[in-house]
């Protein structure tokens, strides 16, 4: 390993630049970031209308969107985050040793196809650390866990 590092921007900022943008709910926000979270709106293959229930502007109660508008709120941050982790990496002087970037948060890892998104910010694969006991662990240990679970899938040769 190159450079480990903490980027504290992840899924609850992207949740609330939703509801605070769409004037809805943290919890609509969040149930929307899951259900139709994009990391860019160039990977948009069908642009549906989302009918918003919590939407806090009286005259609208019902305000239905076009999923680009959702995707067009997660974007801004996604790039966000990936222009700090390149600008981290930079400053470091990691960058140039680095052969993939390997993101551990549970939010952006939920977001379909951060990796790509990654990819073309940063100029370098972007893997995502998942599995079913993420989630368990506690977010000031995910990194170690994430970088342990990677170390044990990678396949050595016997020397």
């Amino acid at each position: 390993f190159i450079y480990t590092n903490t980027i504290a921007l992840g899924g609850d900022n992207i949740t609330s630049d939703i509801s605070y943008v769409l004037g809805i709910s943290t919890e609509e926000a969040d149930k929307l970031k899951r259900q139709y979270g994009l990391a860019l709106k160039s990977f948009i293959d069908n642009d549906n209308n989302i009918v918003l229930n919590t939407c806090k502007d009286i005259e609208n109660k019902n305000k239905t969107i076009k999923s680009s508008e959702l995707v067009e709120i997660i974007e801004a941050r996604i790039e966000e985050i990936f222009t700090l982790v390149n600008k981290d990496i930079t400053v470091h002087g990691a960058k140039t040793n680095i052969n993939n970037v390997i993101l551990t948060g549970e939010g952006i890892t939920n977001i379909n196809k951060s990796d790509m998104a990654g990819k073309i910010i940063l100029n370098i694969p972007v893997k995502i650390s998942t599995g079913r006991l993420m989630n368990t662990v506690k977010s000031n240990s995910r990194v170690s866990y994430a970088l342990v679970r990677y170390i044990a899938a990678k396949k050595y040769k016997k020397t």
